[in-house]
C-alpha cells in the first residue's frame, strides 16, 4: 500500500492503531489539528500527563507549549521533541490529509529518570501547591530518556509515512477483526441478562472499557404518555432530567434509525442540564418501535465504532421490549390468581383498623402502587381523617385532616364518583402543581360504600414502575373496593355482635366478667381438668361486714369499694387466672391447672393486697378495717361440675366466716370457731388466719 493510499485512513482510527504497539505504552498519546493557523485537540481534553492533573500543574497551562509544538512540526513537516513546563518531554509527529486539515500525532506524559528537584520546588512555589504532593505525582509517571522519546517520534512518523504500510493495514484489520468478535460476545451476553438493569450495567460497562467513551447518558421510554426519563451512566450526574415523546420522535422522524448528531445551540432542547459542546444521539429501537436514546457526549466515535455501539443498542432495544413483553404476559397470567388472593386477604382480617389496613396493601400490591391512603369520614360526615397509610409516616398522616367536598379526596368522598389523574398538573378537573412527596403525577381516587353512604375513600399513587395509571387499574380497583366494603359491613355487624355479647357477659359496676361467663367458663375448665387430668381450684372472695359499710357510708361508697376490690384482685391476679363478679360483695376467680397447695398462695396475696389498701371510714367496722374472707374448692376432689364445686367453695368460705374473717379457708379444713380472733392467731394446715 503507497503511502497515499495510508493517508486515506482516519486519522483516530490511525490514532488507536498506534496505542496497540509496544513502543508506546508508556506514552499518553493525543491528536491535533490545525485549520486557518488554530490548533485545537480531537475529542477527549484530559491532559497527557494524567497524574499530575490532580495537582492543577498540567491542564491549561501546558496547552500553549503543545499548540507551539504542534503548529512547529506542521511548519517544518517533520517531527519536533519538546518539553512541558513540568520538564516531562513530549514528541509532536505531522501528519497531512489532503488539502484539508493538518493533523498532528503528539505523545507525552513521561519524565526523565532523574527528577529534577529545582524544577519541582520552582513549579510548587509559583503555582501554590503541595510540593511533596507534585513530587509524588511525578514519581508515578513513567520514565523515558530524551533518545526513546526521539526514538518514538522518528518511529511513528515512519509508521505514518507508509514506510511500513502493509504492517498497519495488518494491524488495522487485525484489530477491527478483533473489536467485531469481542462485540458479538458481548451481545450474547447482553442476550443473557435477566433484567433490564443488569442488561443497561452491561452496556454501561461495554461503552466505558470497549470505545473508552468518556460521558455517555441514556433515556428509555415508560410507557405511551410518559416523559423520557434521562439518567448518567458515565462520568455524569445520575438524573438529567427528561424529554417528551414528542422530543424524542423529532430527533428520529419518521422511525429513523440511523446517529443524530445534536450541536451546542440545540443541547439544551433535548438535555437542559448537561453543558457539552455536541452530542451523538443513536435511537433504541425494535422495529418501529422507539424506546428510547443513547447520547455520547464530547466524543468523536470512529465510523466503525458508532456502527457497533448502533448494533449493541439494537440489541438493547430488542432484549428490553422482550423484557417488557415478557412482563405483561406474566401480570396478565398472575392477575386472576393474584385478584382471588387480594379478596382472600381482605376477607381474613380480623378487626376493621386490620381490615382498612389490608384493604389498603392488597389493593397498592394489585395496582403496583408505592405510595397510598385510607381515609373515613367522622362521625359527623365533615371531615376525613388517614385511617392507614403507605409512603409516609402514620403518625405524621394522622395530623393531617381533609375536610368533605374540598380537596381531591373530599370532592370524591362528597359526590361518590372514582377519580383516576393521569397527569394532575394537566386534568382540567385538577390541574395543580403535583406535590414534591409525590414521584408521579397519576393517581386513583374511589369511594368505599357501606350501606349505601360514603364511609371513606381509598387513593392510590406512585406506580413503582414510574407509569401512569389505566382504566384497567381503576376498574380492578373498583372490584376490590365494592368487595371490600361487603366485608367492612360483615365486620362492622360482627363487631357489634361482639359487643353486645361482652355487655350480656360483663358486669356493668366493675368491669369484670358476671356469673354467666363464670358458668360458662368453669364447665370449660372442669372438661379440660378432666382430659388432661389436672387440677382446676376456685377462690370465692367475700368482703367482710360489707352490709354494715353500706349501712354506715352509703350505697354510693360501697360501689367505690366493689370497684376498688375488684382492680386489686385484678391486678393481683396471675395471667392465667379469670377473675369475675359472683354477685352482690362476692368474687369468684378461677385457678386453671392449680394444685389445692399453690392456691393457698395466690388466695393469701389477694387477702393481703385487700386488708393493706385500705378504704374510706373503714375503722367504723367491726374488726376496724375492710377485709376478705376467701374460700377454695379444688376440682375434682372438691366437685366436678360447676353446682358441686361451688357449694365447696361456699362451705369454705363460711368456715372462714365464723372462724374470725379475713382468712383463707380450703373446703378440706377443720373447722376453728373464733368469733373474737386473738391479736396473732396461730395458723393450721389448710387455713391463713390474721389479726383484726
Amino acid at each position: 500500500m503507497s503511502a497515499d493510499e495510508t493517508a486515506t485512513l482516519k486519522p483516530l482510527e490511525l490514532l488507536e492503531l498506534l496505542r496497540g504497539f509496544p513502543f508506546l505504552e508508556k506514552f499518553d498519546l493525543a491528536l491535533f489539528y490545525e485549520k486557518d493557523g488554530l490548533v485545537t485537540r480531537v475529542g477527549t481534553v484530559s491532559p497527557l500527563c494524567g497524574v499530575l492533573a490532580r495537582n492543577l500543574v498540567c491542564i491549561e497551562k501546558c496547552e500553549p507549549s503543545y499548540e507551539r509544538a504542534v503548529m512547529l512540526a506542521l511548519g517544518k513537516q517533520k517531527p519536533m521533541v519538546f518539553s512541558c513546563r513540568a520538564g516531562l518531554m513530549n514528541f509532536a509527529v505531522p501528519y497531512q490529509v489532503g488539502d484539508g486539515f493538518r493533523f498532528c500525532f503528539v505523545g507525552g506524559g513521561v519524565r526523565a529518570p532523574t527528577l529534577d528537584l529545582f524544577l519541582t520546588e520552582k513549579l510548587a512555589k509559583s503555582d501554590r501547591i503541595d510540593g511533596f504532593a507534585l513530587l509524588e505525582g511525578l514519581e508515578k509517571l513513567p520514565t523515558a530518556t530524551p533518545q526513546e522519546v526521539k526514538d518514538a517520534a522518528k518511529e511513528v512518523s515512519r509508521l505514518l509515512g507508509g514506510l511500513v504500510s502493509d504492517s498497519i493495514q495488518a494491524r488495522l484489520l487485525e484489530k477491527n477483526v478483533e473489536m467485531f468478535r469481542t462485540v458479538r460476545g458481548i451481545l450474547a451476553h447482553l442476550e443473557g441478562t435477566t433484567t433490564p438493569e443488569a442488561l443497561i450495567g452491561l452496556m454501561s460497562e461495554t461503552l466505558g472499557i470497549l470505545f473508552d467513551i468518556p460521558r455517555v447518558a441514556i433515556g428509555l421510554t415508560n410507557g405511551p404518555g410518559k416523559d423520557i426519563q434521562l439518567r448518567g451512566l458515565i462520568g455524569m450526574v445520575k438524573n438529567l432530567g427528561g424529554c417528551s415523546e414528542k422530543q424524542l420522535a423529532a430527533l428520529f422522524p419518521d422511525g429513523d434509525t440511523g446517529p443524530v448528531l445534536v450541536p451546542e445551540k440545540e443541547l439544551g432542547e433535548y438535555f437542559p442540564s448537561v453543558v457539552a459542546e455536541r452530542a451523538l444521539c443513536l435511537p433504541i429501537a425494535s422495529g418501529a418501535q422507539l424506546l428510547g436514546l443513547l447520547a455520547i457526549f464530547d466524543d468523536d466515535l470512529t465510523y466503525r465504532d458508532t456502527l457497533l455501539v448502533g448494533m449493541i443498542t439494537d440489541r438493547i432495544a430488542a432484549k428490553l421490549l422482550q423484557f417488557r413483553l415478557d412482563e405483561s404476559q406474566r401480570l396478565e397470567a398472575s392477575l386472576a390468581g393474584k385478584f382471588v388472593s387480594v379478596l382472600s386477604t381482605i376477607s381474613s382480617a380480623e378487626n376493621r383498623r386490620d381490615l382498612y389496613l389490608s384493604i389498603l396493601e392488597t389493593a397498592a400490591d394489585l395496582l403496583q402502587a408505592s405510595s397510598g391512603s385510607l381515609m373515613l369520614v367522622d362521625d359527623n360526615g365533615k371531615n376525613l381523617r388517614i385511617e392507614s397509610v403507605m409512603g409516609m409516616s402514620l403518625q405524621l398522616a394522622r395530623s393531617m385532616s381533609a375536610r368533605v367536598g374540598r380537596g381531591i379526596a373530599g370532592k370524591v368522598a362528597e359526590s361518590g364518583e372514582p377519580l383516576l389523574v393521569k397527569d394532575i398538573e394537566q386534568d382540567s378537573r385538577v390541574r395543580i402543581p403535583n406535590r414534591s412527596r409525590f414521584k408521579t403525577k397519576s393517581f386513583i381516587c374511589i369511594p368505599l360504600r357501606v350501606k349505601g353512604s360514603v364511609i371513606g375513600v381509598l387513593n392510590l399513587s406512585d406506580k413503582r414502575n414510574g407509569g401512569i395509571f389505566s382504566e384497567t387499574d381503576l376498574e380492578l380497583l373498583i372490584s376490590v373496593a365494592r368487595h371490600a366494603c361487603v366485608v367492612l359491613e360483615r365486620t362492622e355487624f360482627s363487631e357489634k355482635a361482639a359487643q353486645l355479647e361482652e355487655i350480656t357477659l360483663t358486669d356493668p359496676l366493675t368491669g369484670l366478667f358476671n356469673r354467666r361467663f363464670l358458668e360458662q367458663r368453669l364447665d370449660e375448665e372442669l372438661s379440660r381438668c378432666g382430659r388432661q387430668q389436672q387440677s382446676v381450684t376456685i377462690l370465692l372472695v367475700d368482703l367482710d361486714n360489707f352490709r354494715v359499710y353500706n349501712e354506715l357510708c352509703g350505697h354510693a361508697a360501697g360501689d367505690v369499694v366493689l370497684k376498688k376490690t375488684a382492680r386489686l384482685l385484678k391486678s393481683s391476679a396471675r395471667q392465667m387466672d379469670i377473675v369475675t363478679r359472683f354477685g352482690g360483695e362476692k368474687f369468684c376467680v378461677i385457678l386453671p391447672g392449680t394444685s389445692k397447695k399453690e392456691s393457698f398462695c395466690v388466695a393469701e396475696r389477694f387477702r393481703r393486697e385487700v386488708e393493706k389498701s385500705g378504704f374510706t371510714h373503714e375503722e367504723n367496722l367491726p374488726l376496724g378495717r375492710l377485709t376478705v374472707s376467701i374460700g377454695i374448692a379444688t376440682a375434682p376432689a372438691d366437685g366436678n361440675d360447676f353446682q358441686a364445686l361451688m357449694g365447696s367453695a361456699e362451705v369454705a368460705l363460711h368456715r372462714a366466716k365464723i372462724s374470725g374473717r379475713n382468712r383463707v379457708v380450703h373446703f378440706d379444713s377443720p373447722v376453728i370457731v373464733n368469733p373474737k380472733p386473738s391479736p396473732a392467731p396461730l395458723r393450721t394446715l389448710g387455713e391463713s388466719k390474721v389479726s383484726a
